[in-house]
């Protein structure tokens, strides 16, 4: 790529995105925080701006400042690197393998049978769902943190957009089976037959057939 066709592509980016471009042509590697520091911008415009460059290769990572916290720096291509950083990048950026997963109703649908299971094997898992919830806050603040690779959030979000689809799963398996042991619980109230006449405990046998029938199978 030579000097007009950088020109070209900047110049049909965003205004905060040429912005950005600029300050870093002009002024060399910065962190997130000295752009937004000198562009009087306390928002999120130039961090967007550099997530939105970074692919194109007309910035790239400068390495960590010796500031508080090591928080990455970024600099402007020169245009004779700017196709090589783009292919880098695109190479340095996760692969996405995750699953392709069903809708919560359509596992549901295929796991839905009761079996015995083995209880030893609800507690560690029980615990691990605790142990994941102080994880989760402590990434919501570190998302934040300058000194987080860019890579490594962008596949942390990967791993928690996948964990979000399997909770969602969990919580409908749960719900179901929570909705399961109420109507069984129903059944067994109809079912008491005591002081009914015998048209009374037909109907009350139809009752608990069309319940049974809502229940999980095993």
């Amino acid at each position: 790529m030579d000097e007009n066709q950088l020109k070209e592509l900047v110049a049909s980016r965003s205004g905060t995105e040429q912005k950005v471009y600029s300050a870093l042509r002009q002024a060399g590697p910065m962190t997130d925080r000295h752009l937004r520091d000198l562009l009087h911008s306390p928002g999120s415009g130039p961090r967007d701006a550099i997530k939105k460059l970074l692919p194109l290769g007309v910035i790239r990572f400068a390495g960590q400042a010796s500031t508080k916290g090591n928080p990455m720096q970024y600099e402007a291509t020169p245009a004779s690197e700017v196709e090589e950083t783009a292919a880098r990048f695109e190479v340095l950026q996760p692969k996405k393998t995750r699953r392709s997963r069903m809708s919560p109703g359509a596992r549901l649908a295929e796991l839905r049978q009761m079996e015995p299971g083995d209880v030893r094997k609800w507690y560690p898992a029980r615990d691990q769902i605790l142990a994941a919830i102080p994880l989760l806050t402590d990434t919501v603040r570190m998302s934040f943190c300058e000194a987080v690779p860019i890579e490594e959030l962008q596949l942390a979000l990967d791993e928690i957009e996948e964990l979000h689809e399997a909770s969602g799963e969990a919580v409908a398996a749960g719900r179901e089976r929570l909705e399961h042991e109420r109507i069984k619980a129903k059944i067994e109230k109809i079912e008491r037959m005591n002081g009914r006449t015998g048209a009374e405990q037909d109907t009350h046998a139809r009752k608990a057939d069309v319940l049974r029938r809502k229940t999980i199978p095993r």
